[in-house]
């Protein structure tokens, strides 16, 4: 007797939403957001005829990666830009405080770090799952590449990637 999976639907590539708290002009035009893949250590144990491989004890897990085309005044690209500059080497004194140029929740005022959420939607664009990336901040902006000699006039899309406390954790909602 063949067991038969309970759900049959695949999981749709176009139906999720993004909740990036700092970043709400990346949030608007997210094209792509790659949930990072995590991968658990392995430990050999030696024996007398072949090494045995035991499951290992930390799991290490890959950046978040968010796409995003670059709008005209360029202000989802100055978000992160703003925020990396923020966390590295800011030139002065106002580079260290975001609130003036990032919409920043209430109860994270005094930090460099925000949650970031991305909702998985059903087949029929309804919430599904919320994967959720505790204190995330950005450690790489990638370059906008400008070409007066293109052919046609295609958005430019930026990828940046952010690093994120601990685990990330997939919730159903009900």
């Amino acid at each position: 007797m063949a067991l038969e999976p309970k759900e049959i639907n695949q999981l749709n590539v176009v139906s999720f939403q993004t909740n990036f708290t700092r970043m709400p002009n990346v949030n608007f035009f997210c094209q792509q957001v790659t949930i990072p893949s995590l991968a658990i250590g392995l430990a050999t144990q030696p024996t007398i005829f072949s090494d045995i491989s035991i499951e290992g004890d930390k799991i290490v897990f890959e950046q978040l990666n968010v796409s995003f085309y670059v709008s005209e005044d360029l202000s989802n690209y100055l978000e992160i830009y703003n925020w990396i500059i923020a966390l590295g080497f800011p030139d002065n004194a106002p580079q260290f405080n975001l609130q003036d140029d990032i919409t920043i929740a209430s109860d994270s005022n005094d930090t460099l770090k925000s949650d970031m959420n991305v909702v998985l939607q059903t087949n029929k664009s309804n919430p599904n799952f919320n994967v959720t990336f505790k204190d995330a901040f950005p450690v790489s902006l990638g370059s906008i590449g400008l070409d007066s000699s293109a052919i046609s006039i295609d958005p430019i899309v930026v990828e940046a990637s952010f690093a994120y406390t601990g685990s990330f954790s997939i919730d159903k909602i009900t």
